[in-house]
């Protein structure tokens, strides 16, 4: 499967592939603006993005993505990354030369 297969399906079709098998890679919740729980599922190939509205209780996106610099934009909620992540795909740890 790819990014843009799993992107295709149903939020449930996901949740079905990401929540009991796939790996979680990182869990973390925002502290500013709306509250969210985020978990990152290493996925086959790619990434996914479970965001879930902590406020709101309600499953706000399911999103694949490919590379770790996807993450850059929650840098400032979690610690870096550990090797487990990258080694899935050999991409850099952007967090690694901060």
């Amino acid at each position: 499967m790819t990014a843009t297969q799993f992107d295709a399906l149903s939020y449930e079709e996901k949740l079905r592939i990401v929540e009991p098998d796939a790996p979680k890679l990182a869990q973390f919740l925002t502290w500013s603006g709306t509250q969210r729980h985020i978990t990152v599922y290493a996925v086959e190939n790619f990434y996914a993005e479970l965001i879930f509205n902590v406020t709101e209780r309600r499953l706000e996106a399911i999103i694949p993505f490919d590379t770790v610099d996807y993450l850059e934009k929650y840098r400032g909620f979690m610690s870096k990354l550990d090797g487990q992540i990258r080694g899935l795909i050999n991409d850099p740890n952007p967090f690694d030369n901060l």
